[in-house]
């Protein structure tokens, strides 16, 4: 039984090393929690062209672009805040916004729960976080949760390529799947999985 997707957790990034040429340098950074995952939204964009002949539809051609993604989640830590988002935290702990502040490019891994008990993997390669929307409530008779969510786009890496060169935005797996290595589900968030498809450069 393939199982169908009923869950989310164990959301990890680390970010990429500025330059870097290789995976191995670009994956250095330490592997770390982001939060805890509550729920995603993951949405591709896709461009399609028709043209048109002899009063009607003759060929079309469809292209992917940038993954936008949403992640509701428990709460975000003012360090992984800082962390994604290129932000100083100075030596009295203190948070900084300043407006020439760059959020750095990093992977990001998740996994989701299936009916039959197993899960599904993801990386994605290349992509930054966006400053967050922040709401606040007044506490009234009953507790309300006020639960942030983080957005990101995702592209294509220039590091993480195919066969024919060709950069990767994500890859994914189920561990239930025929010939997949159990050593590599195991470090699925201790190492960024780029698989034997990456070109030497």
């Amino acid at each position: 039984m393939a199982g169908v997707l009923i869950g989310l957790s164990d959301i990890h990034y680390t970010k990429i090393a500025a330059g870097a040429k290789d995976a191995t340098t670009a994956f250095a950074n330490p592997i770390q929690k982001l939060a805890k995952a509550i729920e995603a939204k993951v949405t591709p964009k896709t461009s399609n062209t028709v043209l048109y002949a002899d009063d009607g539809a003759a060929e079309s051609t469809s292209a992917e672009g940038e993954t936008e993604m949403e992640f509701k989640i428990d709460a975000l830590a003012n360090t992984v805040y800082a962390d994604i988002l290129g932000k100083e935290i100075n030596e009295d702990g203190i948070v900084i916004d300043a407006s020439g502040d760059v959020a750095p490019n990093i992977a990001l891994a998740f996994r989701s729960l299936k009916s039959n008990g197993k899960y599904r993997y993801f990386w994605y390669y290349k992509g930054n976080f966006q400053l967050p929307e922040e709401n606040y409530k007044t506490k009234g008779e009953s507790v309300e949760y006020n639960t942030p969510s983080v957005k990101g786009v995702f592209v294509n890496s220039d590091i993480v390529k195919n066969a024919k060169g060709e950069g990767i935005k994500r890859m994914f797996v189920d561990e239930d799947d025929e010939g997949v290595d159990a050593a590599v589900i195991a470090n699925w968030f201790k190492k960024v999985y780029t698989g034997a498809t990456t070109p030497a450069p």
